[in-house]
């Protein structure tokens, strides 16, 4: 549909796609409609819709265009093409993630009238999205039946009977879909379009368990009345839909424990550690969404001139979640006012009274406005701040915000760590520099590298989507070993007491504790995936699991200890994950997708208490200092940071930082040092004094 561009907005100064559809100057009322039902597709705001940023028309020659956010990823035909069928669990999720966002769609009353797995991305982070909403009708109008025989292989039956179609239609096309993650072909197959339209007006579909023994029979029901015939035959909405691949991703009991838990290596793993009896019971949460890795190759760029570029590369690379235009001028440094005529901030649930901040002292807070939508998460060393807008490195003042560095890189830069005085940072060609002024040293992984570097004792350990965990001499940059873990890793690891943890998605899921001196494995605790950053202490590891559930286990072997839901609450988007853990003065603090940030016991699991804001919440990673424990609101426009008593969760402040903040998987963590809070969000930088959340004049 249309040739797609890579680009960078010079204004704002993002990674954007540009999809360019040929119209003729002499058809008006096409280009009338293509920009109709593309200002409509533009008002969703959903992170499962890939967003439209902006269109128009060339004056030369009347070709369309859409600026679009830039997603790293593939569209889930190329993910069949070229790694073959994903098993059922994993096709269930891609599906319940596209389902979400088709149900936030209809709910704007937006048809997509076009869906099919090369409209639906897959992302580097193993998100869903769906493409091209709003195109469809304009160029359903404007092509040739010989040109959209692709198209035809989803189209519902109604719509050969010249119906426009509505949301029912949207379903059929999702059922297509679905049947061809699950077997690797759609419901029909003909020759020629007479012959496959008929058969979806008239032919009986094969259930998919016919094809596949591994199909539950849930799932083949479901699939069979996405496929009805009739409109009023199929499922009544998308959200009847997502909650019905939800379920069929659920424990079959409402209640689990320990034992039912137990860590199963897959062949060549050795024994799996037995499970732990008597321990605490807690009741069951929503079903999963498993982050399965999805990129096999490295990002293109944007012509150094700004313009669009051909991209020519292996694969076709969209905009990731730069959803916000920031319409600044330039870049600049000045110092937050904060706003004190704005609702009531939100009360915790603890001892809660409600109260505000403290009064002012340490240092002031400050902003730093940048003409990036989509910055990094900071990170704070030496007195200096710095994040990345992708392919520059930026250095500021962690005091006061002044300007002091900053890196053009030439390539997408992914993860930034720092320590002892060195910069680290992973580009999208697969290397890992070293900076100290000057570049010290140069890296090279098979792929490109993957969540966030740690550096211990002289050692940085990261893993990569070759499949391989990697520990490399921080001063030189020498490999000391690797660890092939058979699927790409997205995990950053951790490190405590000699060994390296790290979790693992893919077709061997599970969390991972290998030997950090020698990288060989000691043992795998196999019942999820674990895809975010581990926490460890006291010979305990704390991971989050996809089946948003924090688990425990003992760190010699790998058994079980406990494992708490963390539910997602009704009503609230599929996209409410849990945060990594983190471990602080004897308490793990984690973020739910129950609306609520989570106090611990490590040792039992037992709750010291939960803060909420009664309403929707999404906590971001914690960050613990001074007895506060600080955290972001991923779902809040506004930015919204709360600081919350470290013993009690009563809310000590709360602060609007004036712009979403940031977090893929609930990953962007405020950074405390100095009495100072960072955070970055849409706009920038934000710092917010420690002690009051205030922002002085």
């Amino acid at each position: 549909m249309g040739e797609v561009w890579a680009g960078r907005d010079r204004v704002i100064g993002r990674r954007v796609a540009v999809k360019l559809l040929p119209h003729g100057q002499d058809d008006p009322g096409g280009a009338e409609l293509f920009f109709r039902e593309a200002r409509i597709a533009g008002g969703l705001n959903h992170r499962g819709v890939v967003i439209v940023h902006d269109m128009g028309q060339d004056p030369a020659d009347g070709t369309l265009f859409l600026v679009m956010e830039y997603v790293e990823g593939r569209d889930l035909a190329a993910v069949l093409r070229q790694d073959g069928l994903p098993p059922v669990p994993v096709a269930v999720e891609w599906a319940a993630q596209g389902a979400a966002a088709l149900a936030a769609a209809h709910a704007a009353g937006v048809v997509h009238r076009d869906l099919k797995p090369a409209n639906l991305m897959l992302t580097a982070g193993g998100e869903v999205k769906v493409l091209d909403f709003g195109i469809a009708r304009y160029m359903s109008a404007s092509a040739k039946s010989s040109k959209v025989m692709g198209t035809l292989a989803y189209m519902a039956p109604e719509r050969f009977e010249e119906q426009s179609g509505d949301g029912r239609s949207d379903l059929y096309a999702f059922g297509c879909v679905l049947h061809e993650l699950l077997t690797g072909a759609p419901p029909f197959e003909a020759t020629g379009p007479v012959s496959l339209m008929t058969a979806h007006l008239s032919k009986a579909p094969v259930p998919p368990g016919k094809l596949r023994t591994d199909v539950p029979a849930a799932l083949d029901a479901l699939v069979l009345r996405l496929l009805a015939k009739s409109p009023e035959d199929r499922p009544v909405s998308a959200v009847e839909v997502h909650d019905a691949l939800r379920t069929l991703h659920a424990t079959p009991a409402d209640v689990r424990t320990v034992p039912d838990l137990p860590a199963r290596p897959p062949a060549g793993f050795g024994p799996a550690p037995d499970p732990v009896h008597g321990a605490t019971t807690r009741t069951a949460m929503s079903p999963p969404r498993p982050l399965y890795p999805a990129v096999d190759d490295r990002p293109g760029t944007a012509g150094t001139d700004g313009k669009p570029q051909l991209l020519t590369r292996r694969r076709v690379l969209w905009l990731g979640l730069g959803a916000t235009a920031v319409a600044a001028t330039g870049v600049t440094a000045a110092v937050l006012t904060r706003d004190n005529n704005t609702d009531k901030p939100p009360t915790g649930r603890g001892s809660g009274d409600g109260g505000g901040g403290q009064a002012s002292s340490g240092p002031r807070g400050w902003r730093y406005e940048a003409k990036i939508s989509d910055p990094s998460a900071p990170v704070v060393s030496g007195g200096t701040l710095r994040f990345t807008d992708g392919e520059t490195i930026y250095g500021l003042d962690a005091l006061t915000g002044a300007e002091r560095a900053q890196l053009d890189t030439k390539d997408e830069v992914y993860q930034l760590a720092t320590a002892d005085g060195m910069l680290y940072f992973a580009d999208s060609k697969g290397k890992l520099h070293a900076r100290s002024g000057s570049e010290k040293w140069v890296f090279t992984a098979g792929d490109v590298i993957t969540g966030k570097p740690a550096v211990v004792d002289g050692t940085i350990y990261f893993g990569s989507i070759d499949k391989h965990v990697y520990a490399v001499h921080a001063d030189t940059g020498t490999k000391k070993w690797s660890f092939a873990t058979g699927d790409k890793v997205f995990c950053s690891p951790a490190v405590a007491d000699g060994t390296l943890y790290i979790g693992l998605g893919g077709k061997e899921p599970g969390l991972y504790a290998l030997d950090a001196v020698l990288g060989e494995k000691t043992w795998a605790f196999r019942d999820t995936y674990f895809t975010k950053t581990p926490a460890v202490s006291d010979g305990i590891v704390f991971a989050t699991g996809s089946d948003d559930s924090l688990y425990a286990l003992n760190t010699a072997d790998g058994t079980g200890r406990w494992v708490v839901p963390l539910k997602r609450a009704a009503g609230t988007d599929a996209w409410f994950r849990p945060s990594p853990p983190v471990v602080a003065s004897g308490t793990v603090y984690v973020g739910g997708g129950d609306n609520a940030l989570h106090a611990l016991v490590p040792k039992t699991g037992t709750e010291r208490w939960s803060f909420d804001v009664n309403g929707p919440f999404l906590p971001s990673t914690p960050a613990v200092a001074g007895g506060m424990v600080y955290v972001a609101d991923l779902n809040d426009p506004h930015g919204t940071v709360h600081a919350v008593d470290a013993a009690s969760g009563s809310r000590r402040w709360s602060a609007r930082t004036g712009a979403r903040v940031r977090g893929e998987g609930a990953s962007n963590t405020p950074v405390v040092a100095g009495g100072l809070v960072y955070v970055t969000n849409e706009s920038g930088v934000v710092a917010i004094n420690a002690t009051s959340g205030d922002f002085p004049a």
